[in-house]
């Protein structure tokens, strides 16, 4: 990589670096960006290498580092004060459409195009459209999240059964097979009310039973999610989770479900494709070896994957920007994303070169003789929804009064009906609020 040639190009375009510096090797001597994000394995794997940027550069870099739930809450907070204190922030691809609309996220564009080689044709097609507005490039992803279903073949053979589900319908079936013939509870799931959490795990079952959150995305945002589908996904889901999961699902995060398929707790679990690493960490796994891979099921409407993409944006309050954005384009480049991808447990790779890579084949394919993690990734990206999360402002707020909803059904608080009635009418005001569909 080319890296200071390109830094001085940056410097360039945006003419915020003192003309005396465009002549010295570290072309950001003095400067240091303060960047917020998750505890998430690229994350904590970037900052390791942040020194290799110091050291090409002179910028000193700092990471603020939280839960995925915090984090996502304080960068709405820094980014809704325009405050200067952070450089670059993390965001998904449902938040760029509420942030870059309202002038808090510097257009990437000039930055790119003065650099010359970031290649956006090497990233995945999705991952960049999720990050673009009205043409304009706003955050540079690393992050391509989609859901597995991960099974045990041995559990699954004692239990008689010869495959993984394919429906959900079939899930719940081999849910009660297996725990009838194996001492053992038969999923685990995310039940903690947050789009991030049980939102995004329940959606593929909202969408595969023949629901929506909207009567006809883009043309119709009536919210529809007291519809009789959405009901019978919402009751399947309280079902399986009380029935057929583990103990304390109704508030589990991503983590608990990781942990107890770490411990060999559960037969099957739909979860994050990116938290394989973490699964089958050798060091803290008790399935490793034993776990095969496949798409998610799906419902009568069909199979709908999660997908979306988590990224890095710059700050439009940021008095480094010229800086952050030469860091954003380092950190999510081809060399070492790779060294990354290969020296960690990262995964959730965005660009094509590195999933072709020999190495991160060998690092991540994972067959296990239950077919191969890395061909089952694809292909559940192959038919992962790029709407799973609808790309408007209001969807947060909206999806996690839904999130809210489920969890009073999962509790016995409210039926389906009621929970989702009331749900809808609260998503109706949201979006009144907001002018949409006028």
């Amino acid at each position: 990589m080319k890296l200071d040639r390109r830094l001085l190009l940056a410097s360039v375009a945006v003419a915020s670096v003192p003309m005396a510096g465009l002549a010295q090797d570290k072309p950001y001597e003095g400067v240091t960006l303060r960047v917020l994000g998750t505890q998430q394995t690229w994350e904590t794997e970037l900052e390791k290498r942040a020194e290799t940027f110091t050291e090409m550069t002179g910028a000193e870099v700092q990471f603020d580092l939280y839960s995925l739930t915090q984090g996502i809450q304080k960068v709405t907070v820094e980014l809704g004060s325009q405050s200067p204190a952070y450089d670059l922030v993390f965001v998904e691809a449902s938040e760029v459409v509420r942030f870059a609309p309202a002038g808090l996220l510097e257009p990437l564009d000039p930055y790119i195009e003065a650099d010359g080689e970031a290649n956006l044709d090497d990233f995945l097609p999705a991952t960049i459209e999720a990050n673009t507005i009205d043409g304009q490039l706003y955050a540079l992803p690393h992050f391509a999240a989609t859901q597995m279903l991960y099974w045990r073949p041995d559990i699954f053979e004692e239990a008689g059964l010869d495959g993984p589900p394919e429906t959900f319908a079939e899930m719940m079936e081999q849910c009660v097979t297996i725990e009838a013939a194996v001492d053992i509870t038969c999923t685990a799931m995310r039940g903690k009310p947050s789009t991030s959490e049980n939102i995004w795990y329940w959606t593929q079952m909202l969408k595969g039973f023949g629901g929506s959150y909207v009567a006809d995305w883009p043309d119709d945002l009536t919210p529809t999610v007291n519809s009789a589908e959405a009901v019978e996904a919402a009751q399947f889901y309280a079902d399986l989770m009380n029935e057929h999961g583990i103990q304390g699902s109704v508030s589990a995060s991503y983590d608990e479900v990781v942990i107890a398929m770490q411990q060999g707790n559960v037969a099957m679990a739909i979860e994050g494709a990116p938290l394989a690493g973490r699964i089958l960490d050798p060091e803290l796994s008790k399935v490793a070896g034993k776990l095969g891979f496949a798409v998610p099921p799906g419902g009568p409407a069909g199979t709908f994957a999660p997908f979306t993409s988590q990224a890095y944006a710059v700050n439009a309050a940021s008095q480094n920007k010229d800086a952050a954005a030469a860091f954003l384009i380092w950190a999510t480049g081809e060399d070492n994303m790779l060294d990354v991808a290969t020296n960690s447990s990262f995964v959730a790779v965005t660009r094509n070169s590195v999933w072709d890579d020999p190495a991160f084949i060998e690092a991540h394919g994972y067959d296990f003789g239950a077919g191969s993690f890395t061909q089952a990734y694809r292909d559940t990206l192959a038919v992962a929804d790029p709407f799973y999360r609808l790309p408007i402002a209001e969807f947060r707020p909206a999806a996690d009064r839904v999130g809210l909803a489920l969890q009073e059904i999962i509790t016995g608080q409210s039926s389906a009906e009621q929970a989702l009635e009331t749900a809808n009418r609260d998503m109706e005001r949201m979006f009144r609020r907001a002018r949409l569909n006028r």
